[in-house]
């Protein structure tokens, strides 16, 4: 397995330029399920695909939203994007529930300049985005603060709409990989 810490080697050349996909949606509409998806068709092809989840990111005790924690967040994701491009990734996958679109320019202006992005929201019914979220035994009580986010959600504009409805998470990362430049 090679080292890590290695820098990549500059006479091994990406396919084409790396290119951002921002695939937000409600909480618990199935962006990592996706995501993950999009991993496994990577597995299959050419494309060389890393995936970021930005709640991850927040995985940090005791949590709290800070000027401090802030900047780590928004350091660490610069950093993953800048890695990916050095790396010769062709594809970074960045979830996040993008309930708006200062969201989506928040992160393009962590990417390095001149990055083409692709902005794409999973969209979903309101029967099947709460079967969904409450079949997930890790998420809380679907309260008003999530019912608020889906609705956010599924008001953000983007390049692309991708609805889910009756779709398994294969199909929708077949879909968006179809969206994609060559």
């Amino acid at each position: 397995m090679p080292d890590p810490v290695t820098t990549p080697d500059p006479s091994q050349k990406r396919a084409a330029p790396m290119c951002m996909v921002l695939l937000g949606g409600a909480p618990g509409i199935g962006k990592s399920a996706v995501a993950r998806e999009c991993l496994g068709l990577a597995a299959a092809g050419a494309r060389l695909t890393q995936w970021v989840d930005v709640d991850a990111l927040w995985a940090h005790q005791p949590w709290e939203v800070s000027d401090r924690t802030t900047a780590m967040v928004q350091a660490n994701l610069r950093a993953v994007i800048a890695n990916a491009d050095a790396a010769g990734m062709e594809l970074v996958l960045v979830t996040w529930v993008f309930q708006d679109a200062r969201m989506q320019d928040l992160v393009r202006s962590l990417a390095p300049t001149g990055l083409a992005t692709v902005s794409v929201q999973l969209h979903a019914e309101p029967a099947t985005w709460r079967r969904r979220f409450e079949a997930d035994p890790g998420r809380p009580e679907l309260g008003d603060f999530y019912r608020r986010r889906y609705d956010e959600a599924q008001r953000t504009p983007s390049d692309h709409v991708l609805h889910t409805d009756g779709k398994t998470a294969r199909a929708v990362a077949v879909e968006l990989a179809a969206l994609l430049p060559d």
